[in-house]
């Protein structure tokens, strides 16, 4: 009976474990070349579109950057005119507490002038009494006196005379000081208007600037693959760039060897003519060739042009034309927002008006115009041994080999329509492949 239980237990079991498991082993489907061909199809649609939302958050985050880094220009420049109001209202305080005392002490003058006069005439009015001027005088009792009372009389009217000139004119100061009084009130009531305004400005650009900032750190990830790839971009240009400089300067350095060819063929012709010694045409030749060497017409040229460069450095013409503003200085530079993140730029980034265009900066030659991925057509000028590089450029004005003068248009700026319309200038300033500050030399 009980052997009968155990394997009834036993076979219920293993129905059981049956039941269970069969589902297991066969929902497993088979794979064939259909199936695998979709799901490779669909990986690569995952892939894509997960790169697709990767390159649209890198945008984001690189339009998130520019718009924080134009508010901390703004706050910068807020900062700066609140400084420049409140300076000015302080000179203004200054001259109204100047201008003040000079009004009061004027009017004092003024009052003392005239109670002075006033007092004068009546006393002179006491001594005469109801009488006129003959009559006090033929009321004399003697010639001496009425003699006396005439040149009184003379001495008191030059007197009055000069005192109401006198009062008249401090009278006139001080209506004048009142007037400039007025106008200094007017300029301080406007000076603490601006300056309220531009602290608002200040309040709200700070504003503005915590919330990006707080979006930014959320998004860190974002953040710095957006950095990552504007630095790839900055050396794909810088690499292109040296690339460009650098075949420059072989076909140059092969157009002087080929210069020195011709001289130097040139003179053993001559000497031949001559009907002169092997040695001594080999001589005349050497020194032919060393003459050339380094004072060639083209080096001349870039000489002469060099130092007329160089004497402008500090004067010569910004990049854009119309209002504009530095976004990105040179050099290396620390993130604000990222910790152990530096930034590096070879030159200046420049907002400028939207419909602006890119000027030469001083008289100079096209040497080349290329493309370059997040930086639209760029435009390399040369000045003798520098360069100026117009990058981010739309519609252009130029082509390669024109010589171009100062201020004369190169092309417009692009504007970006996925970064709100910004027109923003990418400007370069090298000594061949050296790279310089362009602060320092545009104005």
């Amino acid at each position: 009976m009980k052997r009968g239980r155990v394997l009834w237990k036993m076979w219920l079991v293993g129905v059981l474990c049956a039941v269970l498991c069969a589902p297991i082993y066969g929902a497993k489907p088979r794979r064939n070349i259909t199936n695998v061909k979709k799901e490779r199809q669909s990986t690569q649609r995952e892939i894509k579109e997960t790169s697709k939302q990767l390159s649209k958050k890198t945008k984001e985050a690189e339009r998130e950057l520019n718009k924080l880094s134009g508010l901390r220009n703004e706050i910068t420049r807020s900062t700066k005119a609140i400084g420049v109001a409140q300076a000015g209202i302080d000179s203004l305080n200054s001259r109204i507490g100047v201008m003040s005392d000079s009004l009061n002490h004027l009017t004092s003058r003024r009052d003392s002038l005239s109670r002075a006069y006033v007092a004068a005439l009546r006393s002179m009015q006491g001594q005469q009494g109801t009488m006129g001027e003959l009559a006090y005088i033929f009321s004399a009792k003697s010639f001496t006196e009425a003699f006396r009372r005439i040149r009184y009389m003379r001495e008191f009217a030059r007197w009055s005379a000069r005192r109401r000139n006198e009062i008249d004119t401090v009278s006139h100061r001080v209506e004048t000081h009142k007037m400039q009084m007025n106008e200094l009130h007017r300029k301080r009531e406007a000076s603490l208007m601006t300056l309220t305004q531009e602290k608002r400005n200040l309040e709200g650009q700070k504003k503005q600037s915590d919330q990006l900032v707080a979006k930014l750190k959320k998004e860190e990830r974002g953040l710095r693959a957006a950095l990552r790839a504007k630095e790839k971009k900055m050396r794909a240009l810088d690499a292109e760039l040296d690339r460009l400089i650098a075949a420059e300067q072989a076909r140059a350095e092969k157009a002087r060897r080929e210069a020195e060819a011709k001289a130097k063929a040139k003179a053993d012709a001559e000497a031949k003519a001559k009907g002169k010694s092997t040695g001594k045409s080999k001589s005349s030749a050497s020194k032919s060739a060393s003459k050339s060497s380094g004072i060639s017409g083209i080096a001349e040229a870039d000489r002469k042009l060099n130092g007329s460069f160089e004497s402008n450095k500090g004067r010569l013409l910004f990049p854009v034309n119309g209002k504009y503003r530095i976004v990105r200085g040179f050099g290396r530079q620390k993130h604000p927002e990222l910790e152990h993140v530096e930034t590096d730029n070879s030159g200046i980034d420049v907002e400028a008006l939207s419909g602006a265009y890119a000027r030469a900066i001083f008289a100079g030659k096209v040497s080349a115009i290329f493309k370059q991925p997040g930086f639209n057509t760029i435009v390399m000028v040369r000045h003798g041994s520098y360069l100026s590089i117009y990058a981010n450029l739309s519609g252009l004005n130029v082509k390669v080999g024109d010589a171009i003068k100062a201020g004369q248009r190169i092309g417009s700026i692009y504007a970006d329509p996925d970064d709100g319309g910004r027109a923003v200038l990418h400007f370069e300033l090298r000594k061949e492949r050296q790279k310089l500050n362009p602060t320092l030399w545009v104005k």
